[in-house]
């Protein structure tokens, strides 16, 4: 199961280059929940909310799309909020925002967690 995993990491980490996307990680609750309502304020649509039974307790997510573009945001309780999509869109984004940018998956960082448990 460890190594399925392994596999699943590494694949999303491709996807991430092979896209050119980027991200804004760690980006606290309070203004992520305002960067969220600007986004929409500015004509983001969203296209899917995650509901599960933990919604916004434990993990949340949220799919904006405008222009043929997609955005990606997530939060959960440990790491707060982060936004992934287009490297260019992001870094205009982080600008606006006073936000960080990375060019890697929200999720690169914990792959030393993974690693020697296969």
């Amino acid at each position: 199961m460890m190594k399925l995993a392994i596999v699943m990491r590494s694949l999303a980490k491709w996807r991430f280059r092979i896209l050119k996307l980027a991200t804004i990680k760690d980006i606290p609750t309070e203004r992520f929940n305002r960067l969220v309502n600007d986004l929409v304020a500015a004509g983001w649509k969203s296209t899917y909310t995650y509901d599960g039974f933990d919604a916004w307790i434990d993990y949340g997510k949220i799919v904006l799309k405008r222009d043929g573009s997609k955005l990606t945001l997530e939060w959960d309780n440990w790491t707060e909020g982060s936004v992934e999509g287009p490297s260019a869109l992001i870094a205009r984004i982080a600008a606006e925002a006073n936000l960080t940018v990375s060019s890697e998956w929200r999720w690169a960082e914990y792959d030393g967690a993974f690693q020697g448990r296969a």
